[in-house]
């Protein structure tokens, strides 16, 4: 950080640069300007003396990019112009270039964010505002709110919103009264925001219709188009747009006896039969069909001016049960919160939790909102092996550390009754033990202890209550699995097993035919009519599952 003219301390960082990358819709490469690259950097200061914070957080966020100097109006012009100066130093320059590495090639091309989460309200304040007392001394106000704690105000929440840090220093600074409205403008969970999206990928079958191509040697063997392929080596088509003529293909390598051993690389044709290269990374050849694909896509749209849509990145679906319609993979991040953290499922950084979910029918016909999975990495791997600050590469502490499965399914009951949906369902812990294939008691507790008891503290008060539900699937008795770009189907006990699949969709295919037909019981909580305008009219505090009633 560098100590400007006025007095205040300000730096820059480039670890939000993925999540405005997304927001912002950029593509970033070797060839972007680094001016470009601007705003994809934050422009943070240290916490003030009120703000709780984990022990080791040494800024916060502004809410501005370093292309948005200018509208820190409240910056003197002094401090903009030394603020614009070091960030020419070449330790800054290092900072922000660093971005083109933070910023995977195979970064989703948007994120859709949905306001539920915008709608929890805090408990606190509510309980706050509904209190006789106007103004009091800082260490009555400070007793005062944590006697809250016995009506359903969370610890936790009265760390977080900053008063009793504000109070402490108002006792220090002699100050004899604090009033109400004070009070009640110092609160402030902005560091702890949380932010719900799904992640969305280019249709690779949209606006090109790829269809696949006999896999027969006469067929595919391509020399006449163009000759790209090495001795050894043979030029295979697999898919083409038979509209417009745009081609799909890979190479493999042939052994002695002229039997393809193996994919190497993919590749698309344009619609008289060149090379299509990639403009962002200047490459021809690629790893994955999806790949190629969306080359061919963004070539289009381009050169052509066939349109392009996007669909939810589904990177997981392999592992729910069979049937369903609607899956999606839901991120919940805490994009302004200044500790970093990254799991093993996904890029997002700051992933707090995900959850998986389908629409599903019961057997009586009613549209359910269906939990595939729900898990937060983060805090289970801090229960597990404990929460570190200071320490690279250990778990740094996060907020809503026994609040993250509540959390969860105030978000998705929203969402329930946002799409007029007549309940939420989800599978018991012996079918989640099945996709890991050992007894985990912990994951059987989160769905047949968690789940429920959370839904009846949020919702009995309005008529919730645990029922049981047939919904028709598959057995689940197979597994796909994915080795490098290849997909396997197989069961835990070796007497099944398929060859090398080349996407998701088609090993879906093949569990799905070789599964018996089933009707499984699920737990489920149904939403009247009635407990659905509760939700829509009262929603759901941030911190807590008792929600305050407005009538």
């Amino acid at each position: 950080m560098i100590l400007l003219p006025s007095g205040r301390k300000a730096g820059i960082t480039n670890i939000r640069a993925r999540y405005h990358a997304l927001r912002l819709n950029r593509v970033i490469s070797p060839d972007t300007p680094r001016q470009e690259l601007y705003r994809l950097i934050d422009i943070v200061v240290p916490p003030s003396e009120s703000q709780w914070l984990p022990g080791g957080c040494s800024y916060i966020f502004t809410g501005h990019t370093l292309d948005e100097l200018q509208c820190l109006k409240h910056w003197p012009k002094k401090d903009r112009r030394a603020f614009r100066e070091w960030v020419q130093q070449d330790i800054q320059v290092s900072e922000i270039e660093q971005v083109r590495r933070r910023i995977p090639e195979d970064l989703p091309l948007i994120s859709r964010e949905f306001n539920y989460a915008d709608r929890l309200y805090s408990s606190l304040k509510s309980r706050i505002e509904a209190l006789n007392l106007k103004r009091a001394t800082p260490i009555h106000w400070k007793r005062t709110l944590l006697n809250l704690r016995r009506t359903g105000v969370r610890n936790e929440e009265l760390e977080w919103s900053g008063l009793l840090q504000l109070l402490d220093k108002s006792h220090r600074r002699g100050e004899k009264v604090i009033t109400l409205d004070l009070l009640l403008d110092s609160i402030d969970f902005s560091v702890i925001r949380p932010c719900l999206t799904h992640e969305l990928a280019m249709e690779t079958d949209s606006g090109l219709e790829f269809i696949e191509l006999p896999q027969t040697k006469s067929h595919n063997r391509l020399g006449l188009v163009q000759k790209i392929n090495a001795p050894g080596e043979v030029c295979v088509l697999r898919y083409a747009d038979t509209m417009h003529y745009y081609k799909v293909g890979h190479l493999m390598r042939v052994n002695t006896k002229l039997k393809w051993e193996r994919t190497l690389r993919w590749f698309a044709f344009d619609t008289i039969g060149n090379l299509i290269t990639s403009h962002h990374s200047g490459e021809s050849f690629f790893e994955s069909q999806e790949a190629a694909f969306k080359v061919a896509s963004e070539h289009a749209l381009q050169h052509v001016g066939i349109p392009v849509s996007y669909k939810p990145c589904n990177r997981y679906e392999h592992k729910t049960l069979c049937g369903g319609s609607d899956y999606r993979e839901w991120l919940l991040t805490l994009p302004d919160y200044p500790i970093s953290y990254h799991n093993k499922h996904y890029y997002e950084r700051n992933l707090l939790l995900h959850f998986r979910t389908k629409i599903r029918q019961d057997k009586k016909g009613r549209r359910l909102l269906f939990i595939e999975e729900l898990q937060s990495d983060w805090h289970q791997s801090g229960a597990m092996h404990g929460y570190q600050t200071h320490w690279p590469g250990h778990i740094p502490p996060a907020p809503f550390r026994k609040e993250w499965v509540g959390l969860a399914l105030k978000l998705l009951l929203m969402h329930a009754v946002e799409m007029g949906l007549e309940g939420l369902a989800w599978t018991k812990g012996k079918i989640q033990e099945a996709h890991y294939q050992q007894t985990m008691m912990t994951v059987r507790r989160l769905y047949d202890e968690l789940i429920p008891n959370y839904l009846l503290n949020l919702c009995g008060e309005w008529g919730g209550k645990i029922e049981r539900t047939l919904i028709k699937t598959k057995e689940p008795r197979l597994h796909i699995s994915r080795q490098m770009d290849k997909w396997f189907v197989t069961d835990p006990y070796g007497s099944f097993s398929t060859s090398a699949r080349d996407s998701q969709k088609e090993a879906i295919q093949i569990m799905a035919r070789h599964s018996k037909r089933i009707e499984l019981e699920v737990p489920v909580m149904y939403l009247d009519v009635k407990m659905r305008a509760k939700i829509e009219k009262h929603g759901f505090p941030m911190f807590g599952e008792k929600p305050v009633m407005l009538d």
